[in-house]
C-alpha cells in the first residue's frame, strides 16, 4: 500500500475494495474453524438462535485483532452503533481514513432448508414482525428500498453456509436474484459476474439497476459447516 498521503487520497474505490476482500479472504482461510464451529453449535442450542450474529461478531473481532489491518489504517465497526451488544443497521462496516466511501456488508445464514427460508432472507421475502404489519425485507433488498448505501454504487453481502451444498445454494441465490422486487426497476438484475473476487468459486457480483445506474453487490459465501 502507498505511504504518500496525497496518493492515498487519490485512490479509487476498486483499490480499497481489493484490500477489503484481501482481509475477508484472509479471515476465511486462516480463522480457527474449530473455535468458530464451537461458537455456532452453542448458539444453535438456544431457544432463538442467531448464529449469523455470533459469526459476524467473530469476524469483526478477528479483523480488529489483525495488527496489519489496523496499521494500514483500516477499521471495522460493529453495526452502526459500534456496540457489539446493540443491533444497528449494518452488520459489518469497513472504512479507511483516506477512503471517502465505506464498505457495508449485510450478513446472512445460508442453507437449503425451506422452513428456515435462508435464501429468501438473503435476497427478498415477506416478514412478519411481532405486533407490526407484514413487510418486505431481505439482505439484497435493503440496498434498493432506501435503507443501505444510498450515496454509493456498491455494497456487499456475506453468506454463512451452515448446511448443504454451497454450489446449490449459490445457484439458488442467483436464480432468486432474477425476480423483480416491489422497488422495480430499482433492484432489477442486469448481470452476474461469477468468481468475481480473485477467481474464487464462492464469490460473485450481481449488478442491478438503481436510480437508472449500475449498482454492484459483491457476494462472498463462506462455507462454515466443514473442517
Amino acid at each position: 500500500m502507498p505511504t504518500n498521503t496525497n496518493h492515498l487520497k487519490d485512490l479509487n474505490d476498486n483499490f480499497w475494495k481489493e484490500w477489503v476482500f484481501y482481509y475477508l479472504l484472509d479471515f476465511y482461510k486462516n480463522h480457527s474453524k474449530l473455535e468458530l464451529q464451537t461458537i455456532i453449535k452453542e448458539e444453535q442450542t438456544r431457544k432463538h438462535p442467531r448464529p449469523e450474529r455470533e459469526i459476524t461478531k467473530y469476524i469483526r473481532k478477528y479483523l480488529r485483532d489483525n495488527i496489519k489491518f489496523s496499521l494500514r489504517g483500516f477499521k471495522v465497526f460493529g453495526e452502526v452503533t459500534n456496540d457489539e451488544d446493540v443491533e444497528g443497521n449494518y452488520d459489518i462496516t469497513l472504512i479507511h481514513s483516506y477512503w471517502e466511501n465505506e464498505f457495508y456488508f449485510e450478513c446472512k445464514n445460508l442453507s437449503l432448508d425451506s422452513k428456515k427460508s435462508h435464501i429468501d432472507k438473503y435476497v427478498y421475502t415477506k416478514i412478519y414482525p411481532k405486533n407490526k404489519p407484514p413487510k418486505m425485507d431481505g439482505g439484497v433488498y435493503r440496498y434498493f428500498n432506501g435503507k443501505y448505501a444510498q450515496n454509493q454504487n456498491f455494497g456487499g453481502l456475506l453468506g454463512f453456509v451452515l448446511a448443504d451444498d454451497i454450489k446449490s445454494i449459490k445457484d439458488r441465490i442467483i436464480q432468486k436474484l432474477d425476480n423483480q422486487f416491489d422497488t422495480s426497476p430499482n433492484g432489477d438484475l442486469r448481470q452476474i459476474i461469477n468468481k468475481s473476487i480473485l477467481a474464487n468459486d464462492f464469490t460473485f457480483d450481481s449488478i442491478h439497476s438503481r436510480f437508472n445506474k449500475d449498482f454492484t453487490l459483491h457476494h462472498l459465501l463462506f462455507e462454515l459447516n466443514k473442517n
